[in-house]
């Protein structure tokens, strides 16, 4: 399972929707995905599937970006 990520379409900002699918599943989902509050535009708004891909959960995070002990 894959989570499933969309773009803003205002700032340009990917947010992730909540949802983990598999790739078929996403396939067979409807063209609106959901109204969720957006943090960078500080607005609720509809959520698309062309707007949407999925993000590998195993895939690893920037490496180069040092975290603060």
């Amino acid at each position: 399972m894959a989570q499933l990520i969309a773009k803003c379409r205002l700032t340009g900002h990917y947010m992730y929707l909540g949802i983990d699918v598999s790739a078929d599943d996403m396939a067979r989902m409807s063209e609106t995905l959901t109204r969720k509050y957006c943090p960078f535009c500080s607005c609720e708004h509809a959520w698309f599937k062309r707007d949407a891909k999925l993000l590998d959960k195993t895939h690893s995070r920037r490496s180069e970006i040092q975290r603060s002990a």
